[in-house]
């Protein structure tokens, strides 16, 4: 993504006349949309008890879909042709490459994080019993990024890594996923993306089903229940099918003609949209997190990060698309991987107990 500019310009047309593509600074802002809400919840259990105020705010299994939605929509803008249905040669003549690169974007900070706060991780499974080959096995996963393929240990150490764990597999499969996402006309991507939306919330459904839970405040009644959960919101393959939706949404835009280019965006709408859904929590509707995710909130958000795109590369932005464009908001956008990163253990250290 573009690097913070303090006076960044929503889209650098001079880069398209040269060849290149034009840099969406606002889609770093976009990021900052989700974290902050998801630092929030995970304070927030530890702020208050009002039963009201953390069915509102403890949306984090939510919000996190839209990540995997940004990244895919990053990776196919970046490694695909724009009014071309191919990708770029030239980026993926070696997959293994571009699959190294994605993940030394993340690795490092991800390795001197844990290992800066593994004292305290490793002194947390000391303090509750924990058996040293299982605090072992532990750090094994959490180094080599494994863990969200264990849904008992899913959750270990620093709690975000989670994801990155699923979305290191994404990007392993994301080499094949662009090339055959690259070869479909608008019709088939506009099938497929309805088409990944029913899957991820058919197992979401099933989910509700097997674990006879359908609201959000999970009751374990069994041992099997929180693995459900777990296998649920944390599985590397529900977490590709979200990258692959971004993807969906990027392809789209990249194949608009003179027409579709004319055709007036509507950002703010798809993302009252999406951050309305979340409001399902304040309602007596039967809905769980997972329900919300697939069936509402990534599929709207990823419509609105195809309508900003396209907002942003118009003559007059909407002053939605202006304000994640600011420096500022992209200078936030930025940070927010590291403060994602940080949170977790920082919360651990100073207020749990």
């Amino acid at each position: 993504m573009a690097a913070a500019r303090g006076d960044a310009p929503i889209v650098d047309k001079k880069v398209a006349k040269e060849g290149g593509k034009e840099r969406i600074d606002c889609l770093d802002a976009c990021c900052a949309t989700l974290v902050l809400p998801i630092m929030l919840a995970h304070t927030a259990r530890f702020g208050t008890s009002n039963k009201a105020a953390l069915r509102l705010l403890t949306q984090e299994n939510v919000l996190v879909g839209g990540f995997f939605a940004i990244l895919g929509y990053i990776a196919a803008y970046t490694s695909t042709k724009v009014g071309e249905q191919k990708v770029d040669e030239q980026k993926l003549a070696r997959p293994e490459m571009w699959f190294w690169s994605r993940v030394m974007s993340y690795y490092p900070i991800h390795c001197l994080v844990s290992t800066l706060f593994s004292p305290m991780f490793i002194a947390a499974d000391t303090w509750y019993g924990t058996p040293l080959k299982t605090t072992a096995f532990r750090a094994f996963l959490n180094y080599s990024l494994l863990q969200a393929w264990f849904p008992k240990q899913a959750a270990i150490w620093n709690q975000p890594s989670w994801f990155l764990s699923a979305l290191t597999f994404s990007n392993l499969a994301m080499p094949v996923v662009l090339k055959r996402t690259a070869t479909l006309s608008k019709v088939g991507l506009q099938k497929l993306f309805y088409a990944l939306t029913a899957v991820s919330t058919l197992q979401k459904l099933s989910f509700a089903n097997s674990a006879r839970f359908h609201e959000h405040n999970i009751v374990a009644k069994g041992p099997e229940q929180p693995l459900i959960w777990n296998m649920t919101r944390f599985h590397p393959i529900s977490a590709l099918m979200e990258m692959v939706m971004g993807v969906v949404a990027a392809r789209d835009v990249m194949l608009d003609n003179e027409e579709d280019k004319k055709a007036k965006a509507e950002p703010m709408m798809y993302l009252a949209g999406a951050y309305g859904a979340l409001m399902l929590r304040a309602t007596p509707l039967d809905f769980n997190d997972g329900l919300v995710r697939s069936a509402l909130f990534v599929p709207l958000y990823t419509k609105f990060l195809a309508a900003l795109h396209r907002d942003a590369r118009s003559d007059s932005p909407s002053p939605l698309t202006q304000l994640l464009s600011s420096g500022p908001m992209v200078h936030l956008g930025s940070l927010t991987f590291s403060m994602f990163l940080l949170h977790a253990p920082l919360s651990q250290l100073f207020f749990k107990k």
